[in-house]
C-alpha cells in the first residue's frame, strides 16, 4: 500500500529507526502497521480522515495474511523447524484472533470505544511484537547467516536483546500506552480550544517579547547557526563587543566568528542527540582581535531545519590572569545563574496573568529558609530553584496558561507535566545545588497525594517541601486567569489545616510565625 504523510498529521507512534530489524521485507511491513496506527488515532481525533474504521480493520486483515505469510517464510529458512518458529506462529495467531474479536464487536458497541480498543492493541502490538519478537528473531536471522547455528544464533539474539535493550522495550510499553491515550483525549477537546485562539496575536505578541527578552538579556554571546554554519540569530553583545553592524552579521559563517567551530558544526547534524556541549573557543571581533570565551551549543531546530543555538561567555581575562580554580568556578556559577535567571524572566513574558510568580516564591523560600538557619550557600540555590521551578511552563501551549476557566481533567493532566518537563530542560547543566530535585518535586506532597512522582516524607528533600509550601501560600493569595485571588487567610487556612499531613510542619510554622510579625511582609 501507498503510504503518505502530511505535515498536519499528529502521530502517536511515529516510525523510529530504532524499530528497523534490517530485513527489508520485514521492515517494509512493519511501516504499514504504524501508518494504520496513525490513520486510525487521526480518525479517533476528529482530524481528516484519511480512512475510516472500516478500512483500517480490512487493511490490517491484509497485513496480517501478506505480513506473517512472508515473514514465517524468513524464519523457516533460516531455522529450519525449530521450536521458535511455533511460538512466533502462535502470536500471529493471537494477533488475528483479537482482530477477529474486535471486528465482531463493532456493530454491538461504540464505535469510538472500538476504535479506542483497536488502537491500544496496535500499539501494544508494535511495542512488543516488533520491538521484541521480530527483533529477536531477526537479530537470529542475521547470526545464522553470518555461518552461525541456530543455537548459536539464538543465544546471540538473546544477549542483544537483554539488558539496556530490555529496558528500553518496557520503557516504550509504559510510555506509549499512557501518551497515546492522553494524546487522543487532547485531540478531542481541540476543537472547545479553538476558541482561545481568538487571542492569537496577543499571544504572539508574547511569544515575541519572550523570544527577544531572552536573547538579549543573556550576559554573554547568544546566537544561532543554520545547516548551512550561517549566523541567523544573535544578541546585542555581537554588536556591542565584537563590533560588527547588523548587516555584517547575517549569514556570517562560523568560521570567520569562531575559527575553532569543529564542536558548532558537529552539534547541527547531532539534532537528534539533543546533547547540550560546552568548550572553550577563540572568538575574533572585526578588528581581527581574538579573546578566548567559554562557549556552549545545544541542537535546534531552525525552520525546521538542523541549526544549534548557543551562548558565549568571554573568559580571556580570566585565563590571562590565570587566576584561581575558585575564582573561574564563581564567575561560571554567576553567569550561569544570570543566564537560567534571564530565561525565567523572560519566560513569564508568555502569561500576564502569572508574571512574577516565581520570584514571589523565591522570596517567600529565602525567608523561610533564613528563619530555619540554612547555610548561605543552600539559600543561595534555595533563591536560584524557586526563581525557575516553573520553567518547564515553557512546554505546555500558552492557551492553557491563561485559559479563563478551570482547566478540563485532561489539560490539567497535561500542565501538570511542566514539573518533568523542567528537569528535562535543565537536566544536563551542572549546578552546585540540587536545582533538577527542586523543580521535580515542588508539588510532591508528604502523604504521597503530590506529583509527579508520589513521592512521601523524606522521600521529598527539605528544598523540594519549602517550595511547596511557598508556592501553595504564592498561589492561592495571587490572581489566577479562572479567579481572582483567594487571600492570605484562606492560603493559611490551607497549609494550617494541612501541615504534618501534606507540608511540612515545621516549615508550615515558619511561615505563619513570619506571617503573624508582619502580615504584609510578602505584599509587594
Amino acid at each position: 500500500m501507498s503510504i503518505s504523510k502530511s505535515s498536519s498529521d499528529i502521530q502517536v507512534f511515529p516510525w523510529n529507526e530504532n524499530f528497523i530489524t534490517g530485513i527489508e521485507t520485514i521492515d517494509k511491513q512493519h511501516k504499514v502497521l504504524v501508518y494504520l496506527l496513525n490513520s486510525l488515532a487521526l480518525s479517533l481525533g476528529n482530524e481528516a480522515p484519511i480512512i475510516d474504521t472500516d478500512q483500517i480493520i480490512a487493511e490490517l486483515f491484509k497485513y496480517a495474511d501478506y505480513h506473517f505469510t512472508s515473514e514465517e517464510a524468513i524464519w523457516d529458512s533460516a531455522f529450519e523447524g525449530d521450536n521458535c518458529i511455533a511460538l512466533h506462529k502462535e502470536s500471529h495467531k493471537e494477533f488475528i484472533k483479537e482482530l477477529i474479536s474486535i471486528n465482531e464487536h463493532m456493530t454491538s458497541g461504540s464505535s469510538l470505544q472500538v476504535r479506542d480498543d483497536l488502537l491500544r492493541f496496535l500499539i501494544h502490538w508494535l511495542a512488543h511484537h516488533i520491538l521484541d519478537d521480530d527483533m529477536r528473531m531477526a537479530k537470529a536471522v542475521h547470526a545464522v547467516n553470518e555461518g552461525h547455528s541456530v543455537a548459536e544464533a539464538k543465544e546471540i539474539s538473546a544477549n542483544a536483546m537483554s539488558g539496556s535493550t530490555k529496558v528500553f522495550i518496557d520503557t516504550l510499553l509504559m510510555m506509549y500506552g499512557d501518551l497515546s491515550s492522553r494524546t487522543l483525549d487532547l485531540l478531542r477537546e481541540k476543537s472547545q480550544r479553538q476558541n482561545a485562539e481568538n487571542e492569537l496575536p496577543q499571544q504572539q505578541q508574547r511569544e515575541k517579547v519572550f523570544s527577544d527578552q531572552v536573547i538579549q538579556s543573556i550576559p554573554g554571546l547568544m546566537y544561532v547557526y543554520d545547516e548551512n554554519q550561517k549566523l541567523v540569530r544573535w544578541n546585542k553583545f555581537h554588536e556591542e563587543v565584537l563590533g560588527y553592524s547588523a548587516a555584517e552579521l547575517q549569514g556570517k559563517p562560523i568560521q570567520e566568528l569562531i575559527p575553532e567551530s569543529e564542536h558548532l558544526q558537529a552539534s547541527i547534524f547531532n539534532i537528534a542527540s539533543g546533547e547540550l556541549i560546552e568548550f572553550e573557543s577563540k572568538v575574533r571581533s572585526k578588528d581581527g582581535q581574538e579573546r578566548t570565551y567559554l562557549l556552549t551549543a545545544i541542537p535546534f531546530l531552525v525552520d525546521n531545519k538542523p541549526g544549534v543555538v548557543g551562548t558565549g561567555i568571554d573568559i580571556s581575562q580570566l585565563k590571562a590572569a590565570e587566576q584561581t580554580r575558585e575564582r573561574e568556578a564563581a564567575e561560571t556559577k554567576e553567569a550561569l545563574t544570570g543566564t537560567i535567571l534571564a530565561i525565567s524572566r523572560a519566560m513569564e513574558a508568555r502569561d500576564s496573568y502569572t508574571a512574577g510568580h516565581q520570584q514571589r516564591v523565591a522570596k517567600i523560600s529565602v525567608e523561610i529558609a533564613r528563619r530555619l538557619k540554612l547555610s548561605e550557600h543552600e539559600i543561595e540555590g534555595l533563591q536560584l530553584g524557586a526563581s525557575i521551578h516553573d520553567i518547564g511552563m515553557i512546554a505546555i501551549p500558552t492557551d492553557l496558561l491563561v485559559k479563563p476557566v478551570r482547566l478540563s481533567s485532561i489539560e490539567f493532566e497535561l500542565v501538570k507535566t511542566h514539573a518533568t518537563a523542567g528537569v528535562n530542560i535543565i537536566g544536563n547543566v551542572r549546578f552546585p545545588w540540587p536545582i533538577p530535585e527542586m523543580i521535580a518535586q515542588h508539588h510532591e506532597r508528604l502523604d504521597g497525594s503530590g506529583y509527579p512522582a508520589g513521592l512521601k516524607g523524606d522521600e521529598i528533600g527539605l528544598e523540594g517541601r519549602i517550595l511547596a509550601v511557598a508556592d501553595v501560600f504564592e498561589a492561592m493569595s495571587s490572581h489566577r486567569p479562572y479567579r481572582p485571588a483567594l487571600g492570605i487567610e484562606a492560603a493559611k487556612e490551607e497549609l494550617i489545616q494541612n501541615m504534618g499531613v501534606k507540608y511540612d510542619q515545621q516549615v508550615v510554622e515558619t511561615l505563619i510565625d513570619l506571617l503573624r510579625e508582619n502580615p504584609d511582609r510578602f505584599n509587594d
